[in-house]
């Protein structure tokens, strides 16, 4: 069966959820499903995707705990796995981060109609003032979710400790993943998470993710999310981030294909509260490929309060058979002031087979705001190249540190540093 008779043959025979409120959100779902169909996927990427083989994972499917336990980046960390779409309670670390939030499985959550859920679930996506656009991604994702978290901060919690949420794909069988995240940082907390997607199966894998992020006042989320451990794996990942007065949300996307990857990143921002702080960051590196892969950097920020700042600063370098997308669009409500905004595109294209689109915009009128935005597009520059082999370095190393001083810009805003060495490791082991 193709993923697309899959999905239509899951949705109509999909089985009544106990929880009213989840399954009224189901019904929505699938009537604009229905609206839309798969016109948005074929016009990306995964058009070739639906014709396509796909089946849905299972709970049974589990790898080695010996490898699992050399997957996190540092045993301190507070690691959640989830294979295939389900979360492994036995090998995640539950029992320290219950010590500091609470935290359940998503599927646990919605089907013991636990009340928290209900206050955020698919909030951002409904709130009043922020209807986003229609997509036919989320509406698979909360029609034919298997799992995913559900984490709160309480207020005035500084969680030092990183939290990992590392996805393990290892199906059997070539399959469409579907999981979903709502994290919500209480008031005057911190929280910093790395979202990691690793595959280890020779089988194909469309993986579907939602995640919704509720920054309450003065709370301050960092999430690193690292997409460089793929192997036959297309990614879709939905970011929907609701933002309260005094709130600091810092997003870092670090995006690498190994083999014929193809990459959707779509974040959506709705400040509601006044001196709120959006700060995007991307890097994407694209490796030489016999197929073409794309990755889209999709950003839709909206400003409904005065004395906001947002700062998008996303990179790309593209080798042989590699397009990178950039849309980013800031809607600012009329009347307001104090709004500074930074949009800001750099590619480096190391082959003449390799392309980029980028378009920023802002919407807005209203005169007391001072918004900009810059796109470059370039190959590497003889003269760069010619400073380095004047002083004795070899022309493959010259290209080699030329093009890592261009990442570099981007790799040091990165704040843990066991992170930010793992990135300029993998940087100086792919560079070609």
């Amino acid at each position: 069966m193709t993923l697309k008779e899959k999905i239509l043959f899951l949705l109509k025979n999909k089985e009544k959820s106990p929880n009213k409120y989840l399954e009224s959100l189901i019904t929505k779902s699938i009537v604009c499903f229905k609206k839309i169909g798969f016109t948005e996927l074929k016009k990306t990427c995964f058009k070739s995707v639906l014709n396509s083989d796909f089946d849905l994972p299972n709970r049974k499917n589990e790898i080695e705990s010996s490898l699992l336990k050399k997957l996190s980046f540092n045993n301190k960390f507070i690691s959640l796995y989830f294979i295939n779409g389900f979360l492994n309670s036995k090998l995640s670390n539950l029992c320290q981060l219950k010590k500091y939030i609470k935290f359940d499985s998503l599927n646990n959550c919605l089907f013991n109609k636990n009340k928290q859920i209900t206050k955020y679930f698919c909030n951002t996506l409904f709130y009043k003032e922020n209807l986003f656009v229609p997509n036919s991604f989320i509406a698979i994702n909360i029609s034919l979710t298997t799992d995913g978290i559900f984490l709160k901060i309480p207020k005035n919690t500084n969680l030092k400790i990183p939290i990992e949420i590392i996805n393990i794909y290892s199906p059997k069988k070539s399959s469409l993943i579907n999981f979903k995240n709502i994290i919500v940082v209480g008031k005057n907390s911190k929280l910093k998470i790395i979202e990691r997607h690793i595959s280890t199966s020779k089988n194909s894998i469309f993986s579907n993710v939602f995640t919704e992020i509720f920054s309450k006042d003065q709370s301050k989320i960092e999430l690193f999310k690292l997409e460089n451990d793929f192997r036959k794996t297309d990614l879709i990942d939905n970011t929907l981030i609701k933002q309260s007065s005094k709130s600091v949300c810092q997003v870092f996307t670090f995006s690498s294909n190994i083999r014929n990857l193809n990459i959707i990143n779509n974040i959506n921002c709705v400040q509601v509260g006044t001196d709120t702080q959006s700060f995007f960051n991307g890097l994407s590196f694209f490796k030489k490929s016999n197929k073409i892969s794309k990755i889209y950097n999709n950003i839709f920020l909206k400003s409904l309060f005065s004395n906001s700042v947002s700062l998008q600063n996303y990179k790309g370098i593209f080798s042989k058979n590699s397009y990178g997308i950039f849309k980013s669009k800031l809607k600012i409500k009329d009347n307001l002031y104090n709004i500074k905004s930074k949009q800001i595109n750099s590619n480096l294209l190391l082959s003449n087979s390799s392309k980029v689109l980028s378009r920023p915009e802002f919407q807005t009128a209203s005169s007391q705001v001072k918004c900009s935005h810059g796109t470059n597009i370039g190959k590497l520059e003889k003269k760069t190249l010619f400073f380095f082999r004047s002083r004795g370095i070899e022309k493959k190393q010259s290209r080699k540190l030329a093009i890592l001083i261009f990442a570099n810009e981007l790799i040091k805003l990165v704040n843990l540093k066991i992170l930010k060495n793992n990135i300029r490791d993998y940087f100086k082991k792919n560079i070609r």
